[in-house]
């Protein structure tokens, strides 16, 4: 009964985004989707580019915390579609037009996964105002973008917001945890 409410509820709202999208951007959301791993990669080598460019340690630190996020977030995001097979949404409702990519399983959104892993990685260790806004706005569209473009429920965007923001806050974390000796 609750199962088949919140699929309801997902399918609906679902609905909803793709029938009040702005068509004229789906280019553009289209590409937003499409070049999120590329600009995941592209923050992280910034950060190690800056790092060696600026003889920082402090920024290289920076970046082996972020490529372990980015690392980690995939990992989890490929087991987590392994271990809980859901169909795309365009494969079960005709209605639901298809237009960007997706893969296998639709849970958790890989694409939101990634991006709320990086935005909340790099608000913690660079807490910098226009850095968090910047990576937040782009955070936001990618997760936008996978529902606008038929390719993601609104829970399996939601699944990865969480899932990914969790990564992105608890790995910085695992390297502030010191061995002690006796």
């Amino acid at each position: 009964m609750i199962l088949t409410a919140l699929t309801d509820t997902d399918i609906s709202f679902l609905r909803f985004i793709q029938q009040h999208r702005l068509v004229e951007i789906d280019p553009l959301l289209y590409y937003i989707s499409y070049f999120t791993t590329f600009v995941s990669i592209g923050i992280v080598l910034t950060i190690l580019i800056v790092s060696l460019k600026n003889k920082s340690k402090a920024l290289r630190l920076v970046f082996f915390k972020m490529l372990a996020v980015l690392i980690i977030a995939a990992t989890i995001s490929l087991s987590l579609k392994t271990l809980i097979f859901r169909e795309r949404p365009f494969k079960v409702y005709p209605d639901i037009e298809k237009l960007s990519e997706g893969g296998s399983s639709s849970f958790p959104s890989g694409h939101t996964l990634e991006t709320f892993a990086i935005a909340v990685g790099l608000s913690i260790l660079v807490p910098k105002k226009k850095i968090i806004i910047a990576v937040f706005t782009w955070a936001i569209l990618v997760a936008y973008s996978r529902m606008a473009l038929g390719v993601h429920y609104p829970g399996d965007v939601l699944g990865g917001m969480i899932i990914g923001s969790l990564i992105g806050f608890l790995v910085p974390l695992l390297f502030r945890i010191k061995k002690t000796t006796n």
